[in-house]
């Protein structure tokens, strides 16, 4: 991994408990409109293409996860918070604590990889290393679906953040975002779901597919 001032390393220690603590509250959180929109456009696709199994990085409470288990998909779940990892446990899902840069699975293990608001707490000098660690664990053709909040350049901690210790985030303008996937995957498409009052508000969902 290269060396940078903040890199993932650093920053993962703060994260996990900052999503421990709110982990029963984001559960009990309603799966708003757009993400089942989205999940169901991800799990159509899969099944258009007959593929059957899933990584979910970053899976959080196992919503959607879930979501992806009662449509059919055989599911596996990660995220750095064993709060999370229990939730999702608590679901049926198979889940494991682990981060991006270690996903301790077998080269082209998944036909599909999902990750959603969770590659945005990846410091900007380390996503290269986590997109090739996702590039490796899903098979040749394989579809790969990142939902991102971004629609300008940032990076560091959101001094308005609720959650403490507050979150690290890595935010990327449209066109910046595009240009990296587009190194490591073909890209299928790129939609801005929606955008508020500042250009940071919107949400970007990205269809890929796995190249190498």
């Amino acid at each position: 991994m290269r060396g940078s001032v903040t890199d993932y390393r650093s920053v993962s220690a703060d994260l996990r408990r900052a999503y421990d603590a709110k982990a029963d509250q984001r559960d009990a959180n309603p799966v708003q409109e757009w993400k089942l929109a989205l999940w169901s456009q991800f799990l159509e696709r899969m099944q258009a293409e007959s593929m059957t199994s899933l990584l979910e990085i970053g899976a959080g409470p196992g919503q959607a996860g879930r979501f992806f288990q009662d449509g059919g998909l055989k599911v596996v779940c990660t995220d750095l918070s064993p709060e999370m990892v229990r939730l999702c446990r608590e679901k049926g899902l198979e889940a494991y604590e682990m981060d991006f840069l270690r996903l301790e699975f077998p080269d082209g293990h998944f036909d599909g990889l999902f990750a959603q608001n969770c590659l945005l707490h990846v410091p900007k000098a380390d996503f290269a290393d986590v997109l090739d660690e996702i590039r490796r664990v899903v098979r040749p053709g394989g579809l790969v679906f990142v939902v991102m909040h971004g629609g300008r350049s940032f990076e560091g901690v959101r001094e308005e953040d609720f959650y403490e210790p507050k979150r690290f985030y890595a935010l990327y303008a449209d066109d910046e975002l595009e240009l990296i996937l587009d190194r490591f995957f073909q890209l299928l498409s790129f939609d801005v779901l929606e955008r508020g009052e500042s250009s940071a508000d919107c949400i970007q969902a990205i269809s890929l597919r796995n190249r190498s």
